[in-house]
């Protein structure tokens, strides 16, 4: 959990830029009962579902025109389609805004150094909504890896994946020129951001694999291999139920977490018994809010910024870029031919 000092935040006015299924899931729930940031904007194309949100909050603005709200807040939330991250981040940032914006920051490398070079120019901050590294358990790992108690990692191997059910109300989750992607640009965002951050050392190779036949990929593997000799595997479905164990391999033992069930940490020391360490619940989009907030108020370091959100795209366009199709057992027989 992110410990800050309340006493040191003022309330910060937020535009809620988007009303669809993140936005009533994650933020509108937390401002009902937020004390140091109040919603006092809400824009959404669709009018009616725009209305429907904002009934329990007293707005200075509900509607469709995002101008309209520059008056009234200090900072926005881009909770929109992943295609329209960028222009309109880069509307709010000229306008003077802070932004923290919805993963991932834009579909492309260029329109995430344009991002970061306007928040540099007006000195405002530019976050990326990288919501897992708000969870205890994470942080916790990072933790036990700085602390060498394991020794230094050898190796990792990544799983994620379910059978995609978000409630999206637009789809674009299976538009490519929308998406920017299929299940990498998706929960493989979130899957590699932590990989980037636990190890924080140069990439040299990167073999990349995916079934994307001419729309977004579903299934996808990665292998990478860091400058310090770390090499792993990283695994990602929204067709089937893997492992999903994000596991990682010391030179004294072995660390296991399940981003699915959050709350557990499974620890094995070569030598020892195995023990599980079980982390308190928190509320990561609120913990996520509140150094938001913190970092604007006092000038500090956000613990995610326009960088963080910059090196995952440079990431998965290196592997979008390398791509090789995955052998797929419907389309080929035994020696990889064609049955078709």
């Amino acid at each position: 959990m992110v410990e800050l000092s309340l006493k040191t935040i003022k309330p910060l006015r937020f535009g809620l830029i988007g009303a669809g299924a993140i936005a009533q899931q994650a933020y509108l729930p937390v401002f009902k009962e937020f004390n140091i940031g109040q919603l006092t904007c809400l824009v959404d194309t669709d009018a009616d579902r725009a209305l429907a949100s904002a009934k329990d909050f007293n707005l200075s603005y509900v509607g469709k025109d995002l101008e309209a709200i520059f008056d009234y807040v200090d900072a926005v939330i881009v909770a929109v389609p992943n295609y329209l991250h960028f222009p309109i981040s880069k509307t709010c940032l000229e306008a003077g805004k802070h932004v923290l914006c919805e993963k991932p920051m834009t579909i492309n490398v260029r329109e995430c150094e344009e991002l970061i070079f306007l928040a540099n120019k007006h000195s405002l901050k530019l976050s990326v909504a990288h919501v897992r590294r708000f969870y205890p358990a994470v942080e916790k790992i990072k933790e036990i890896i700085n602390s060498k108690k394991l020794g230094d990692i050898e190796s990792f191997d990544f799983e994620e994946g379910t059978v995609f059910s978000w409630p999206t109300v637009s789809g674009f989750f299976f538009d490519k020129e929308k998406a920017g992607g299929g299940v990498l640009m998706d929960i493989g965002f979130h899957l590699l951001d932590l990989l980037l951050w636990w190890l924080p050392y140069e990439i040299v190779h990167v073999d990349y694999e995916d079934d994307n036949l001419g729309g977004v990929e579903a299934f996808a593997k990665i292998e990478i291999g860091f400058a310090n000799d770390i090499t792993g595997r990283v695994k990602l479905s929204r067709l089937s139920v893997l492992k999903n164990f994000y596991t990682i391999y010391f030179e004294k033992g072995i660390v296991k977490w399940d981003p699915l069930s959050a709350r557990r940490i499974y620890i094995e020391k070569f030598q020892e018994s195995s023990k599980t360490i079980k982390i308190k619940k928190g509320n990561s989009v609120k913990d996520m809010l509140y150094n938001f907030i913190y970092s604007i108020q006092n000038d500090q370091r956000l613990l995610v910024g326009g960088e963080d959100g910059l090196r995952v795209i440079q990431l998965i366009e290196r592997c979008y870029n390398s791509r090789k199709v995955l052998p797929l057992e419907w389309l080929h027989g035994k020696d990889g031919v064609s049955c078709g």
